[in-house]
Formats: structure tokens, sequence, C-alpha cells
């Protein structure tokens, strides 16, 4: 029905299978589109290599059971999740207000409230293919002479690659589409794609809304494909990997 909308022949949305129109999708090649949409890929990037780096730090820390406590520390690394996307957004905004840092408001705001949304999940979707790695061919590697770095590059990243890749993927979905959070952290000149679709929608209802929806929705399922290419993390929820 989207798809249908964004090719109306009018600014009113019909249905008339006989006049579709590719014009709206034309107006998404504008600045008002193209500027938010590249601070949401910017801002979502950066945020799922962010969460890749520490998830996998904090996942190798509770996965370890040499690690008194770990199970404490898995615990606080999911506390996030038990409070609302708001109250995170209106959280941040009185933290930096109370420091005298408004002017973080925007792009750094946005990436570390994005990146304390996204954490929880890259962190327990990477720790759960630790656990499910066999520490026999650490060992064997390490019997062979392998260096800790080394084993850690030609071992265990490979083995847990499916985890990482799902977790950034996750990460980056999480963070491009996000409204609840953006919400009261973005400022003019720093709006992502979503926060200016709501800005839109309060002056005007037209097809060019379904057109953004049309392309967010392809350019996710392209990102999608491309990290399932290079990490084959499908495989995971098969529990194992390619």
């Amino acid at each position: 029905m989207v798809l249908v909308a964004s090719l109306s022949p009018t600014s009113e949305v019909t249905f008339d299978a006989t006049k579709w129109s590719l014009a709206w999708y034309g107006q998404l090649a504008s600045a008002r589109w193209i500027s938010p949409f590249l601070l949401s890929v910017r801002i979502a990037f950066i945020v799922a290599a962010l969460s890749a780096v520490i998830g996998f730090l904090a996942a190798i820390a509770v996965v370890d059971e040499r690690l008194p406590g770990s199970a404490a520390i898995m615990s606080w690394l999911m506390s996030p999740l038990a409070v609302p996307q708001i109250v995170k957004g209106v959280a941040i905004v009185l933290f930096l207000s109370r420091l005298g840092w408004q002017a973080q408001l925007g792009m750094p705001a946005l990436v570390a409230g994005h990146l304390v949304l996204a954490l929880p999940f890259v962190t327990r979707m990477i720790a759960t293919s630790l656990y499910g790695f066999d520490r026999r061919l650490d060992r064997a590697a390490q019997i062979l002479g392998a260096s800790r770095l080394q084993r850690l590059w030609h071992v265990l990243l490979p083995m847990v690659r499916p985890g990482i890749l799902s977790g950034v993927t996750f990460a980056f979905v999480l963070s491009f589409n996000n409204i609840p959070l953006s919400v009261f952290l973005a400022t003019p000149g720093h709006t992502t794609l979503p926060i200016t679709v709501i800005n839109y929608l309060e002056y005007s209802l037209n097809p060019v809304m379904a057109a953004v929806n049309i392309a967010s929705m392809m350019f996710i399922l392209a990102v999608i494909f491309l990290f399932e290419r290079i990490g084959g993390f499908s495989a995971q929820l098969h529990g194992g990997s390619k």
C-alpha cells in the first residue's frame, strides 16, 4: 500500500493503477532529504563501529569465567534495556545541561544516546557467539606457538564473526530508524531522517512521505544484505557459523 501511495500522480494519496508517477522519488534528491539521510547514515555507522568494539571487549570480559562477578557485569550491561527510550533522552539532555554541555546536543549526543541504546543488544549477540566458541581451538593455536594477538585475530574473530556482524547490523538499523531518543537530542542542522519526516508531517501530508519510507526500507535491506554477505550472520540463527 505504501509503495502504491508513493507512485501517486497527484499530491493526494490515490490508488489509481493506470496513473503512476515517480515524481515523488525525484524530490528525495533535494538537500531537504539528502542532508538528514547522510547524517543518519554517518551516525549509524559510528554507533555500529563503536558498539562492535566495546561490545566485543565487554563480551570477552563477561564470558571469561576467570573474571569475578561476570554475571553481575552482564546484568549491568543489559540494564539500559529496562529504561524507556524517552526517559533516556530526557536524562541525557538533563545531564548535559547540568554540566553546561548543551553545545554537545546534536551529533555528539545522538551518537552517545544511540550507543547506549544499541550496546546491550550488540554485547548480548557477541556473547552468544563466544559461549559457543570451542576453546580447544584456542588451546591448539597456543600449543602451536601462536601469540595471544594471533589467536585473537586468526582463531577467535573468524569464529565469532557472525555474532559481531549481526550485532553491527542491528546497531546500524536501530540507530538509523530511531525516533524516541533522537527527538530529544537533535538540533537544527543536526536532524536525522526520521525526525525530519516527523517535522514534515506537522505541516504536510503527501506521497513524498511514502517515497521516503520506501527508499529508507530499500536502503536498510541493502545494508542488511551487505553485512550478511560479509559475515553470514544468518547462520547464527541456526546455531552455527559459516
